[in-house]
């Protein structure tokens, strides 16, 4: 198990993982992180994702939380369009951008807050001691592969395929179905890959395979559902 309690040497008391200081005796446990270092956490978590747990967990400020977020956000919200085009097309949409966006923020933050809650009480049952915000930064950085898809593929998509990307009359698919189905194929892996990272972050904690592949797969399942129901409303309210 990655996040064990920590052994004060000198009193021998049992401490969180988070903690760096015996909250005992006061001794130190191990160096300070006071800071999490974006693009150092990002290379492990291409490299080493349970170092960069590690880190994520131990550094005193979840700093990019709010910025990893914000990303998701419209990441989630281009998801839940592409969604929409069989229904809606290209000029379909009746709901503003702001009120989409604010939409999907709540919804967005709903979901995940959900399951850190849900992972919280679990890993509390297995008697493993981590705050709401560990969770939740766990869980963010998680997603960084997810938002490689906003970075790198959607710039493509819009050069490649222009406003056609929002059309069902006729499909990007039809127009270009090879480029089409390539970036396709790429985004699906960003995602398979976040969830991958997720269920690797719960085996960490939990020292469950089983464990792990349940809580992912129904936080997946949910993720689908709530953007497939996301996109038959937020753009037609």
């Amino acid at each position: 198990m990655l996040f064990e309690y920590t052994k004060c040497k000198k009193c021998n008391h049992l401490n969180p993982a988070y903690k760096n200081i015996c909250s005992e005796c006061k001794s130190y446990l191990r160096e300070r992180v006071v800071n999490i270092d974006l693009w150092n956490t990002i290379q492990l978590i291409i490299e080493d994702p349970n170092k960069a747990f590690k880190q994520i967990i131990f550094s005193e400020h979840k700093n990019f939380i709010v910025f990893i977020t914000f990303f998701i956000v419209i990441k989630n919200l281009l998801i839940s369009r592409f969604l929409s085009v069989p229904e809606l097309g290209i000029n379909g949409v009746t709901t503003s951008f702001i009120l989409s966006f604010v939409l999907m923020i709540l919804i967005t933050l709903v979901l995940s807050s959900s399951f850190v809650l849900i992972q919280k009480s679990l890993y509390t049952k297995k008697e493993i001691v981590l705050r709401f915000r560990d969770i939740y930064a766990v869980n963010s950085y998680s997603f960084i592969p997810y938002l490689f898809g906003l970075v790198f593929i959607f710039p493509v998509e819009l050069v490649v395929l222009g406003g056609d990307i929002f059309s069902n009359n006729p499909y990007s698919f039809e127009i270009k179905p090879f480029i089409s189905y390539i970036l396709i194929g790429f985004e699906l892996i960003t995602i398979i890959w976040s969830f991958f990272l997720i269920q690797k972050s719960i085996l960490a904690l939990s020292a469950n395979r089983s464990y792990s592949i349940i809580i992912t797969s129904a936080y997946f399942i949910s993720w689908s559902a709530v953007l497939f129901f996301s996109s038959k409303i937020v753009f037609s309210i």
